[in-house]
């Protein structure tokens, strides 16, 4: 009879390891949501506030190429997970910890490379560990708490962090937070273990790492990014943002022939390609995040620069985007464990509420709009926030083919970040031609429109069928 070693480990190792992801979830919130406060504070003080938002981006370049790494590293060696999601949040504590000492802009932006190293610990190593401790329903269920813990880091960090910067600086920031990814870091090693030999069962054997489909990939995402995020150093038209998008289109050639050729053994695999439920999660996740980061992008920087307020008052709007997350998250994650379907979470909350109050902000949100108007719509925006969060982290556990289920979460991830790190980019590009407060509707318009292509994509989804535990790793292994 097969036995689980991941579930056969201590009650208490297990939940030390999830109270770890759950750690790094709340502090990689208070990363990315005090971010669009703290940065643009941080280059008035230092400098560079035409290229600050490149702190946000090139870490979201570096994370997609990470996510597909550690998804392979993660299915050739399940038993490594703890290891590496250690040393990657240890990594990011000092990265944050450098932002709080740097001297200028480019101090914060380069860090930014290796800072990205905590996203694919969470999505993709924490995310297979905690489905690998516990059975569906379990599973489904903590993992649904992931939205809650992204709520409760939404809420605390943009107010934190807004008072923190009135109080003592923006510095100060870095300083706290370090040592919480630390600590995240530190509750993972000493959490649920498991020997090589013990998960040699769960292990799929699997060919080299795609090198050169990564470097493409690097390669066009990186080029994108900065083409569309560079403004004044290399502005639209110019030879030099010419020549970022000549590499960029290159490169993806060279991608598409990569994957053709090797296939399965490609940075993104052929096999997970065709597999609909992973598509279909992808790109839902792609647009999700995509129109997630019109509100993070525009809405402090238009209370700051557009209404005149405090920071404090761009990072409360933040805030109330995360209240109903801390209640939402647990039934929206049992939601979609008992239907073994994310189409409803993903259709009706994240689609079509998204939709709604999308063009809500738009026709009400001005100049002169007072704050309670802005808190009141944040907090409705907060509910198809929640689901955007929850599917991704629950979805891909149930419905991605279990000798694929590793590689195809890493590719849904990675969709996630590759959304991130457009959508900030694209946003970029508005707010550099056309400013904050004319920025803002065009912004929010895309954002409509990528929420519309998620309910298009959320449809086709499918419940996958049941295979009991001891076939699912013999398929793995055979795969």
């Amino acid at each position: 009879m097969f036995m689980n070693p991941f579930q056969a480990n201590p009650p208490g190792k297990k939940i030390m390891s999830v109270i770890a992801v759950y750690l790094a979830i709340v502090t990689s919130i208070l990363v990315s949501s005090g971010a669009s406060t703290l940065l643009p504070v941080a280059a008035k003080e230092i400098g560079g506030i035409e290229f600050y938002s490149l702190a946000m981006t090139l870490s979201g370049v570096v994370s997609i190429i990470l996510m597909a790494l550690y998804g392979y590293f993660a299915a050739a060696n399940p038993a490594g997970r703890r290891i590496l999601f250690t040393v990657s949040l240890l990594v990011a504590a000092a990265c944050i910890f450098l932002r709080g000492i740097a001297p200028n802009m480019w101090v914060i932006v380069l860090p930014s490379t290796l800072l990205a190293m905590y996203s694919p610990s969470i999505y993709i190593l924490g995310y297979s560990l905690i489905r690998d401790m516990y059975d569906q329903k379990q599973a489904g269920i903590y993992l649904g708490i992931v939205g809650t813990m992204q709520s409760l880091g939404m809420l605390i960090g943009p107010t934190l962090t807004g008072m923190i910067i009135q109080i003592a600086g923006w510095r100060v920031v870095n300083f706290i937070i370090s040592p919480l990814f630390a600590l995240s870091g530190l509750l993972m090693f000493f959490g649920c273990k498991v020997s090589k030999e013990e998960a040699k069962s769960m292990a799929r054997s699997i060919g080299k790492f795609d090198y050169p489909g990564a470097f493409s990939v690097a390669v066009f995402l990186g080029a994108l990014v900065l083409a569309l995020s560079l403004g004044k150093i290399a502005p639209f038209g110019s030879i030099q943002n010419n020549a970022l998008l000549a590499l960029s289109f290159i490169a993806l050639l060279v991608l598409i022939f990569v994957v053709k050729e090797k296939r399965a053994d490609a940075f993104i695999p052929s096999t997970v390609l065709t597999d609909r439920n992973t598509v279909c999660l992808a790109a839902a996740n792609f647009f999700g995040n995509l129109s997630t980061m019109a509100l993070f992008f525009f809405l402090p920087l238009y209370i700051l620069y557009v209404m005149k307020q405090s920071p404090l008052s761009a990072g409360a709007a933040i805030s109330f985007y995360s209240i109903a997350g801390l209640f939402m998250g647990p039934i929206l994650g049992r939601m979609i464990a008992v239907a073994g379907n994310g189409r409803t979470v993903l259709v009706w909350f994240s689609g079509v509420l998204r939709v709604i109050v999308t063009v809500a902000i738009i026709f009400l949100l001005k100049p002169t709009t007072p704050l309670i108007t802005v808190y009141i719509l944040t907090f409705l925006a907060g509910f198809y926030s929640t689901a955007g969060g929850v599917a991704p982290a629950v979805a891909p556990q149930i419905q991605i083919r279990p000798e694929i289920r590793q590689q195809g979460n890493s590719v849904v991830q990675l969709a996630q970040n590759l959304g991130s790190a457009i959508g900030i980019s694209i946003y970029t590009a508005v707010i550099t031609a056309f400013g904050p407060m004319n920025g803002m509707p065009i912004g929010l318009w895309i954002a409509a429109g990528a929420a519309v292509a998620v309910i298009i994509f959320a449809l086709p989804l499918k419940k996958l069928e049941s295979v009991p535990q001891a076939q699912s790793n013999q398929a793995a292994q055979q795969a």
